[in-house]
């Protein structure tokens, strides 16, 4: 055997004659060994790339999160400490105002309880006047009486002086009868005529006096009808104003009723204010807690602003990992080109079907955002899931998988800007887009899997054909 054939024999594992080249054999041994190693550093390049592309994920999401916490606490916190300057400001001047409150609710207390006993002793006094009052209507009603006794009493007089106006005109009238029989009688009735002029002077002088009498009777009987009137004005003024007075009385006592009443809300309103001011006390005394704590949060606040950065920073370094892994895979694509490194269709096949199982948890973890209507982190960049690293660093040779290989690119970068505007219609609410542009993805990922398992199957044809996947 030639050396050309010997060492194409060699590199595609057809079997070598030990007996015949033992250092040939060997040697196909060796690298057999050095292939599987190879294969064996291949999957677990790939398989750390795609977990440090989910950490670096998982990390810019959880950073994300946090930086939008630390934004929306510092807003937050913005608003909760001006709310409890505010309040602490608003409470100060409920201390004030409740102070003189309570100060003047005191004064209304005091005020209201000297005029519940001004109307107590003016309801006393009211109450004296009406006795009073009903006590001076019967001494009127007995002086009335008293005057109509007195008028009855110079009706009587009158009629006496009459009788004596009467008998003096008589006694008159005799008096000048004997007089003219005393002159009849001549000298022996001079001393009889000296009588009866005495008596017709006397008679005279009772008319006279009669006449007097008689004029201060009817005096004194004018001024006892004028007396009487004025008593009955009087009486019924009395009696008037006694009927106002009860009416008087009666609202005064319904009056002190009522500020009783007031007097004892008032009490009531103090007792309550002070409660009240104690309770205001204590939310001032939790106000200046609170405000400390405002403070602490502050700090809080300011501390996390810090972690979020440095937790940037610190993740910085997983993304540029995630490169150089990238990177590596590729050149490690570009390795397996080599009949030397090439992988074997079996775990060709297995990389595959494995992308076909990310595939599916992808658009499972997809399906679940548009049913819950929330969104959890998710790779939509075509070069950073778990096929598209293998896919941009390995390029299959054979025709037949080749031309299914490249149509795979397009395909997987729509299906991942699909899956990109599902999450932004979720995120601005828009469940019904979300819904029909999942079911875009849905369709874009039956091709994808009917392509997957295309590959698959011409692999498996190749293998059969002792043919690799990677060679021309």
């Amino acid at each position: 055997m030639n050396d050309k054939k010997m060492i194409y024999n060699i590199g595609r594992m057809i079997p070598v004659d030990g007996g015949k080249s033992p250092e040939a054999a060997q040697l196909q041994g060796r690298l057999r060994e050095g292939r599987e190693r190879f294969t064996q550093l291949v999957k677990g390049v790939f398989s750390s790339v795609m977990k440090i592309s989910a950490l670096d994920l998982n990390l810019r999401d959880c950073t994300d999160r946090v930086s939008g916490v630390s934004n929306n606490l510092r807003g937050v916190v913005t608003e909760v400490v001006e709310t409890a300057r505010i309040t602490e400001e608003s409470m100060n001047e409920v201390v004030s105002v409740h102070e003189s409150f309570n100060e003047n609710i005191q004064q209304v207390a005091e005020a209201a309880a000297e005029i519940k006993d001004k109307m107590g002793e003016s309801s006393e006094e009211l109450q004296i006047i009406a006795v009073r009052s009903e006590e001076t209507i019967h001494n009127s009603n007995e002086m009335k009486q008293d005057m109509e006794q007195l008028v009855s009493v110079l009706n009587h007089m009158t009629e006496v002086i009459q009788g004596i106006n009467s008998i003096s005109a008589q006694t008159n009238l005799l008096a000048l009868n004997a007089s003219i029989e005393a002159a009849r009688a001549g000298e022996a009735g001079r001393g009889f005529a000296v009588v009866a002029e005495e008596i017709r002077g006397l008679a005279n002088e009772t008319k006279q006096l009669t006449a007097n009498m008689d004029g201060l009777v009817s005096r004194i009987e004018e001024a006892s009808r004028m007396t009487t009137a004025s008593l009955d004005k009087t009486v019924e003024e009395i009696d008037d104003m006694r009927v106002n007075l009860f009416k008087v009385l009666d609202k005064n006592r319904r009056n002190e009723a009522n500020v009783i009443s007031i007097a004892d809300s008032v009490t009531t309103i103090a007792a309550s204010g002070e409660e009240i001011f104690s309770s205001v006390m204590n939310v001032q005394e939790q106000m200046g807690r609170l405000k400390g704590q405002c403070d602490s949060l502050e700090r809080q606040e300011e501390l996390l602003g810090e972690i979020t950065v440095d937790l940037k920073k610190n993740t910085e370094p997983v993304a540029v990992v995630e490169k150089e892994l990238d990177d590596t895979a590729k050149k490690i694509g570009g390795m397996v080109q080599d009949v030397f490194y090439m992988l074997d269709n079996q775990s060709f096949i297995g990389t595959v079907q494995n992308a076909i199982q990310a595939h599916q948890g992808w658009l499972k973890n997809l399906e679940g955002m548009v049913r819950n209507r929330q969104c959890t982190p998710l790779q939509t960049d075509d070069t950073k899931c778990a096929f598209g690293h293998f896919y941009y660093a390995m390029k299959p040779q054979n025709r037949s998988v080749a031309a299914i290989w490249s149509g795979l690119g397009d395909k997987h970068r729509t299906f991942h800007g699909y899956g990109k505007s599902v999450m932004q219609a979720i995120k601005q609410g828009d469940y019904t887009r979300a819904e029909k542009e999942y079911r875009r993805v849905e369709e874009l990922s039956k091709e994808l899997i009917g392509d997957f398992n295309k590959i698959i199957d011409l692999t498996r044809s190749l293998d059969q054909q002792r043919l690799a996947v990677f060679e021309r």
